[in-house]
């Protein structure tokens, strides 16, 4: 998993970081148990994708919620949060 510089104060400063994980929700929580307060920065309380956080699996935009999204081994995901600004 791609880890984005907006993130990075919660793996301590990692890029990068290895989870298994069946799916996108599971590999939330994986990285919620191993960095704390990260999950919250992108799915809500009901565990729905911020609507500001982009996730991409193998560089194509995922659309479905997260639960419905398989992975396998060698995925890569990116969390993107959007950048706002004027």
């Amino acid at each position: 998993m791609r880890i984005p510089p907006a993130l990075r104060s919660y793996t301590r400063g990692q890029d990068e970081v290895v989870l298994e994980a069946s799916d996108l929700n599971a590999m939330l929580r994986a990285l919620e148990s191993s960095f704390p307060g990260i999950r919250d920065r992108v799915v809500d309380e009901a565990g729905t994708r911020r609507p500001y956080v982009n996730v991409f699996v193998n560089e194509e935009l995922v659309m479905t919620p997260l639960g419905e999204v398989a992975l396998m081994p060698g995925d890569v995901v990116h969390i993107l949060p959007s950048v706002a600004g004027g």
